[in-house]
């Protein structure tokens, strides 16, 4: 197998806003209070960025044959053979999970006019890796093509629980600066100045990923085996605060 390296790039959307009003996205607008100020409500950005020390490889595993079982037997082989290598290389049971599993028929198109098409099975099983160890991607897919692996579908890297609620609480201070700053501008132009706090709107405890891309490059090496470059994770808090303003010098 040629050695590739893969560099790839994760970003975590942390979604801290739950019904707000007001525009989003670094908006920011003063508005008539009840009582005798005002107020300025705006909306925060920050961001705070983490090496990841958790991967997600996913592989796949497929055999054909002129008949169902005797598919399913040989990809019974080959997932045999792949988990075993797999185990004494030090990936336990609880770190492999079955993502999609299926047996069905392959048409293939005659090879000349008047024949029927020609059927084979297919049988399919897609595992998920997950490791602690970034570290060790490379030597997973290595394992595992070299023992029954017949594709490598995806390599995503992410946080531990622990990892990312440390750079959530960085994000969230960053928003918070973010919007203080964005609300004495406003205050500075319309001849106000801020007091206080009257209202943070967040919510949503829970991040939530999006697409994660990938960059990746082909290098030759004299060991033929596989790289895998991970890049930081990005952790986006985004806050919305509604700050008490009183005229200058009143």
């Amino acid at each position: 197998m040629s050695r590739r390296t893969l560099a790839t790039v994760g970003v975590i959307a942390l979604i801290l806003l739950a019904g707000c009003s007001g525009t989003l996205s670094g908006a920011a607008s003063e508005a008539p209070s009840s009582n005798s100020g005002s107020t300025i409500e705006v909306s925060g950005a920050g961001s705070a960025s983490g090496e990841p020390n958790r991967a997600v490889v996913r592989v796949g595993v497929t055999a054909t044959a002129e008949d169902a079982v005797t598919a399913r037997q040989r990809l019974a082989e080959n997932v045999s053979r792949m988990r075993t290598a797999l185990t004494e290389l030090g990936v336990g049971d609880e770190q492999i999970a079955t993502e999609y599993y299926d047996v069905g028929r392959d048409y293939r198109p005659p090879r000349r006019d008047g024949e029927e098409p020609e059927v084979r099975y297919r049988a399919s099983h897609d595992f998920e890796i997950t490791l602690s160890d970034v570290e060790r991607v490379g030597p997973v897919i290595d394992t595992a093509v070299g023992n029954g692996a017949t594709s490598v579908d995806d390599v995503s890297f992410t946080l531990s629980a622990e990892r990312r609620q440390r750079l959530e609480h960085r994000a969230r201070r960053s928003a918070m600066t973010d919007a203080r700053q964005k609300a004495e501008t406003v205050a500075e132009a319309a001849n106000l100045t801020v007091t206080g706090v009257h209202v943070v709107r967040v919510g949503g405890g829970s991040p939530r990923p999006s697409a994660v891309e990938y960059a990746a490059t082909a290098t030759p090496a004299a060991d033929g085996g596989t790289d895998v470059e991970s890049g930081p994770v990005d952790v986006v808090a985004n806050v919305e605060v509604v700050y008490n303003a009183t005229a200058t010098g009143a």
